[in-house]
């Protein structure tokens, strides 16, 4: 066995060999024995075949089989492997019943207690390494808390090697590594589909016995014969851009040469005119510059979009563009909308290129309002390209004298009365130019104009698989050797940004030859991309279980202060605290959370009042967000919610707005404050206004109307009044919703065909000493009649109470300007 020892190792080998023979049954077996001598001096005897052994002591094609501790002369396949690897233990297979009726987020709880609360933790460089490539092939899927290794330590260790991680068990699925707490869902659907299931150490044992690029199964080989595709496209590419490049540099000298010439020629006897640049020096430029995308072929991600962008911009003057259908080519302008980063200005400008358009190109945030868009674009959209006026009796090309207007960042532009992107949708409407739009966030209400006259294109952030191809390329034409495999390792902690990988490129070009996995993890700190967190995700990281010092806490606060303490409290009992036990321990920490969000309220009022202290901030961070989430973190057992407090705080609002208007059109009625006419005047009131309706139905309008002019009331007070009720629901309840609909609208017609009586209001009391004035001036009657301060005053015995008398208004004295009343001016004396 001293062969199959070399590839298996001697110890792991003797171990199989002892659970084998403990769980061998009594009846003998019928397969046949062979026997495998240590030194393979008999050619007749069968023997595992080794051939291309490498320094490490890899083998690129074994052959063996092991079938019930039997061999077989046949090649190694990851089947026969997984078949010496004893399955899972059938006890975490069973599903709790208790766990089934578990949400989401309560399981993921309950997996994250028992990680935490594990025997202890394994380091990842301390498992075995196995050979090159050894998982290629596998599909595996990770569900459950593993006792010593993190699920995410258990991906980067799998697909390290090779293998293709899933996230949900289908018939693809070669195996399965489960741990305590797997999804309910997931162990129905192994036992379903019968697939292989194994644990922690089964997995570390499949990485050791694994053979070189995963064996001899058809699956390996064609997983592998993709790869070596991938890296003769990355050579093939790299050669082509190669040769481009020098073409257009050789085109560009020849142009400059001829122009020279030209100019020198016809010149007089001056110096002769060099016009030729200095060659950009390559090797000193940044990887993203020197490698951004020159061609279509070049973009990563957004196929689709790419095609149909191409094809809508081709065929645009060809096209109606009524505005009447669905189809990209019923619209006369486009919103490309997603992340940024992601290429989308780039390839709206390449695309526009490559058809023969000369691109304008505007930031949209520079014109912000109406004005500055008729005076500085409105020209844009009715125009002609000069270089391609001269160019096309040269070049018979269809765009050539077509320009292609491309707006970016157009959510940064303001709505209301600016108007800005009100005046961008009525261009999109009339102009006789394709429009490229562009932003981040379509989903804001300012954008909502341009719902109805763009086409709506949404870019996402392009996948590990997309952007391989290209990272390779690069690799190769830098002399960097990269590891596909790592490749999805760098989207991730990028956030699948490729300018940020290529920059990761360009510094360890500098100092190695190559990037793999065991110069990963030195690095991987420093090359993670600092993103901003939302929300529900910081929220997450406090109230779970976490390991976060207070420092890195208050950096999460300061990601969004102003939302994430209003967060905290709207989500601080959905947890079930580690430090409690029982209820009313949970209840106790809980009250300990409330008694501090509440006192942070105080710090809050210092700093947003007018004493403006605004360094108590890290204060208020650890009071209303780091020592709440500390006294309640742990499990978090329900969905998180955005923050209703913004939404009632709204409300009530309206409704302070709309009670004080109510009580400024009764005030001489009621003669009460805002208080005193919500809780005792407007239920009375309410019922009243309804009872005409609801008993004589249309009767009944005449009675309500003389109630409604007598308190001043207009139509939108009695709908502001049915809104207003103590029934928790702030809706209007059934006894107006009973009325018919006929009544109503006959209400509203006999309100609208007269004029009511209003009140008039004055602005301040400017009244001068020895008046009295009245904030509430006047009644303006059906009549036209007023009533004004002054006939108030008057019966009180003041007569001087009129506009003269008032501080804000000042007569104007005329200067007598007759001719009687000028003097009469002096003769001028002859000059002698």
């Amino acid at each position: 066995m001293g062969t199959l020892d070399d590839f298996f190792g001697k110890q792991t080998v003797q171990q199989n060999k002892e659970k084998r023979k403990a769980q061998a049954p009594a009846a003998p077996v019928a397969a046949k024995k062979v026997k495998v001598e240590e030194t393979p001096k008999r050619v007749n005897k069968p023997q595992l075949k080794r051939e291309n052994v490498d320094e490490n002591g890899s083998d690129d094609e074994i052959t063996a089989k092991s079938i019930s501790g039997n061999l077989d002369t046949v090649a190694l396949t990851a089947e026969d492997v997984l078949k010496t690897i004893p399955d899972a233990d059938p006890s975490l297979l069973e599903l709790d019943p208790d766990a089934e009726n578990l949400n989401f987020f309560q399981l993921k709880a309950k997996q994250k207690a028992n990680q935490s609360t594990s025997a202890g933790s394994l380091d990842i460089e301390s498992i075995p390494k196995g050979r090159d490539n050894c998982l290629n092939g596998l599909s595996i899927v990770f569900t459950g808390s593993l006792p010593r290794l993190d699920r995410s330590q258990c991906e980067q260790l799998a697909a390290r090697y090779g293998a293709r991680i899933v996230k949900s068990i289908s018939g693809k699925t070669s195996l399965v590594v489960i741990g305590h707490d797997a999804g309910p869902s997931k162990v129905k659907k192994i036992k379903q589909l019968k697939i292989k299931c194994i644990d922690e150490k089964g997995f570390i044992d499949l990485i050791t016995k694994m053979p070189a690029d995963g064996g001899a199964g058809d699956v390996a080989k064609k997983e592998l014969d993709k790869k070596k595709q991938l890296e003769e496209k990355a050579e093939r590419d790299a050669l082509e851009d190669m040769e481009t490049e020098e073409r257009q540099e050789k085109e560009r000298l020849e142009k400059l040469s001829l122009l020279k010439n030209s100019i020198n020629s016809t010149g007089s006897s001056s110096k002769p005119i060099n016009i030729e640049k200095e060659p950009i020096d390559k090797s000193t430029q940044l990887w993203t510059d020197k490698y951004a995308p020159t061609d279509i072929k070049h973009i990563c991600g957004n196929k689709s979009n790419v095609e149909t962008l191409y094809s809508w911009l081709e065929h645009w003057f060809e096209k109606p563009h009524d505005m009447k259908g669905s189809s990209i080519d019923s619209f006369k302008a486009v919103l490309i909308s997603g992340p940024p980063g992601i290429g989308k200005t780039t390839a709206a400008t390449l695309i526009s290129k490559k058809l023969g358009y000369d691109v304008i190109e505007k930031n949209a945030s520079d014109y912000r309002s109406k004005k500055l868009l008729n005076e500085n674009l409105r020209v844009c959209l009715d125009n002609t390209s000069v270089n391609g006026f001269f160019n096309d009796a040269t070049k018979n090309e269809a765009n050539s004298k077509k320009i292609v207007l491309l707006m970016d960042e157009v959510d940064g532009m303001s709505s209301g009365d600016n108007g800005g992107v009100a005046q961008i949708a009525q261009f999109c409407r009339i102009t006789k130019t394709p429009m490229i739009l562009i932003c981040n966030d379509k989903s804001l209400p300012k954008m909502r104009p341009l719902d109805k006259v763009c086409y709506d294109l949404v870019w996402r952030r392009p996948t590990a698989r997309e952007m391989k191809a290209r990272l390779m390329t690069i690799a190769h034409r830098e002399g960097l050797k990269l590891d596909p495999n790592l490749v999805e390792k760098l989207v991730s902690i990028t956030h699948n940004d490729i300018r940020q990988i290529i920059n990761i490129m360009s510094t360890v070009a500098r100092t190695q030859k190559s990037l793999n996995f065991d110069n990963l993890n030195d690095m991987q700190d420093s090359w993670e991309k600092e993103v901003s967190l939302k929300p529900f995700d910081i929220i997450a990281k406090l109230l779970s279980s976490n390991k976060y010092s207070i420092n890195e806490k208050i950096q999460l606060y300061f990601n969004d202060m102003d939302i994430i303490p209003l967060m905290i409290h709207e989500n601080y009992r959905i947890t079930k605290p580690n430090k409690g036990g029982n209820k009313l321990q949970d209840l106790i920490q809980v009250e300990k959370a409330a008694d501090l969000i509440s006192q942070s309220d105080e710090v809050n009022s210092k700093i947003r009042s007018g004493e403006q202290q605004w360094s108590l901030l890290p204060l208020h961070a650890i009071m209303s967000t780091v020592y709440p989430a500390y006294q309640i973190e742990g499990q978090i057992t329900n969905r998180i919610n955005f923050t209703s407090w913004l939404g009632q705080n709204s409300k009530r609002m309206k409704f302070e707005r709309i009670v004080q208007n109510l009580q400024y059109h009764t005030c001489t009625k009621t003669k009460t404050n805002n208080v005193d006419l919500r809780l005792d005047y407007i239920p009375f009131m309410r019922n009243k206004l309804l009872d005409p309706l609801v008993t004589k139905g249309s009767d009944g309008i005449p009675q309500l109307l003389e109630l409604m002019d007598e308190y001043y009331l207009t139509k939108e007070d009695f709908d502001n009044i049915m809104e207003l009720q103590v029934n928790g629901t702030m809706k209007v309840d059934d006894v107006y919703k009973k009325i018919p609909t006929s009544v109503k609208s006959a209400f509203t017609r006999k309100y609208n065909s007269y004029v009511h009586p209003t009140m008039i209001y004055k602005t301040g009391d400017s009244i001068g000493k020895g008046t009295r004035g009245n904030s509430l001036m006047g009644l303006e009657e059906e009549e036209g009649e007023s009533l004004d301060a002054g006939a108030v005053d008057d019966e009180s015995g003041n007569e001087d109470s009129g506009i003269e008398k008032d501080n804000l208004i000042k007569e104007v004295k005329r200067k007598n300007t007759s001719k009687l009343s000028r003097p009469k001016a002096k003769p001028r004396p002859k000059r002698s």
